[in-house]
């Protein structure tokens, strides 16, 4: 391994040493110690450790330390960021704190005050980044302490990293998701530190825009999830995991011809080929990656897949004994339902079924809140009602029954609730 010539073997070794003996508290000091690429990938591979309840504690100890160095004229706000802020969630063990600082306050002045001895100070890095500067504490080449923390310094600002916080301490269902990601990035990427931070690029950009309440389109939406699409479809939502098993049920004996709409990678299509292995798949999603990974999946049935949406689109008359979808209609309008459910009905055979398993409210209320958030996000971000974006549009039980009903079915029903996972069975 090369190594720039003013780093000293004596240095090497101590390092190398450090790093056998506490990797965690190493990982980072590359940008103190100015090794090159090659060099940091070898010396400090990713490392990733279980929550520690020290961590909001010293925090806490180190937030009101630097108001002492710094004084409170400069300060606006400090805040807990990244992984270590969120219970339970698995982190690399260091802490890092955004330090917002008045625009009039006096940067260079603020960088005296910090004693260079307990603080590295970086400026203009060569990743990108937001901080006017970077504190790095807790590293040297002969040992490390047992706190390690990053202060990024910024001017006040709405930063992205507090929304992607806050998201997930408010929804512990998307915090163990992205432990459950990390954890895997790091088999895959160990000693492939950008590669490590590029795959978690996309879960963190999607989460951030679901915590600002920016509408995603539906297709990048999913792009974005592959990775952890089924272990959240499986695990995070109530009713899903048994809603599988359930809808397989009410599909009747003899089906020889099925369509399912908004197929994803075909979760549901599991127990339905162990109950009919030779029962034939049309399925139909806008997403091309989910489809690929379903191919792989059934690769041996009697499948065609379609990419496209299916809103508007034109199944057929009469081609189908069943009509299935799952976790897909809740992002429609009244309208654009009522259209589908009439294409469904008209490609259905005389007496087949359509079969629903999604997310259904109680109430009226509940529907009306869905529906003017709807509006109210494409009116505030501009986004034309043509436009398919993830936007959860739940509908009460008893409006899908009366919309299937208007739409031609000859009895439609309720059968089985989980949660707020319903399955709806509509006959022909």
């Amino acid at each position: 391994m090369l190594l720039r010539e003013n780093f000293s073997e004596a240095h090497i070794r101590d390092l190398q040493n450090i790093s056998r003996r506490d990797p965690a508290l190493l990982e980072r000091t590359v940008y103190a110690f100015g090794l090159l690429e090659a060099e940091r990938a070898e010396l400090f591979p990713i490392i990733l450790c279980e929550y520690n309840p020290n961590w909001p504690l010293w925090y806490a100890e180190e937030k009101e330390r630097l108001i002492r160095l710094i004084g409170n004229d400069s300060v606006v706000r400090i805040s807990h960021i990244g992984s270590t802020a969120v219970s339970g969630l698995t982190a690399k063990p260091t802490i890092d704190i955004l330090l917002e600082i008045a625009k009039s306050a006096n940067l260079e002045k603020l960088i005296v005050s910090v004693p260079d001895d307990e603080y590295i100070c970086l400026r203009d890095q060569t990743i990108p980044t937001n901080d006017l500067a970077l504190f790095l504490k807790g590293y040297n080449v002969s040992g490390f302490a047992e706190r390690v923390f990053h202060i990024h310094v910024r001017y006040p600002g709405d930063w992205d990293e507090v929304h992607f916080r806050d998201y997930l301490l408010a929804h512990p269902e998307a915090a163990e998701t992205y432990g459950k990601l990390k954890r895997e990035l790091k088999d895959k990427h160990e000693h492939d530190r950008d590669g490590y931070t590029d795959a978690k690029g996309e879960f963190i950009e999607a989460v951030t825009k679901r915590a600002r309440g920016i509408a995603e389109k539906m297709d990048d939406f999913f792009v974005a999830r592959l990775d952890i699409y089924e272990d959240n479809m499986l695990h995070n939502v109530e009713g899903l995991p048994e809603g599988y098993f359930e809808l397989a049920k009410y599909i009747v004996p003899g089906t020889k011809t099925l369509l399912d709409l908004g197929c994803g990678t075909g979760l549901e299509l599991d127990e339905i080929f162990r109950l009919y292995p030779d029962i034939e798949v049309t399925g139909i999603d806008l997403t091309k990656p989910m489809l690929e990974v379903l191919a792989d999946k059934f690769g041996d049935k009697n499948i065609t897949l379609i990419c496209a949406s299916y809103l508007g689109y034109d199944f057929g008359y009469e081609q189908y004994d069943c009509v299935i979808s799952f976790e897909t209609m809740h992002h429609w309008t009244k309208n654009q339902k009522t259209e589908t459910y009439r294409y469904i009905h008209k490609a259905l055979k005389p007496g087949g079924r359509y079969i629903e398993c999604d997310y259904m409210l109680e109430t009226q209320s509940e529907e009306d809140h869905f529906y003017c958030e709807n509006l109210r996000i494409r009116e505030e971000q501009n986004i034309p009602y043509s436009e398919l974006c993830h936007i959860d549009i739940p509908f009460a039980i008893d409006t899908q029954i009366k919309l299937l009903t208007q739409s031609g079915f000859a009895s439609t029903e309720m059968v089985w609730r989980k949660g707020e996972t319903s399955i709806i069975v509509a006959n022909k």
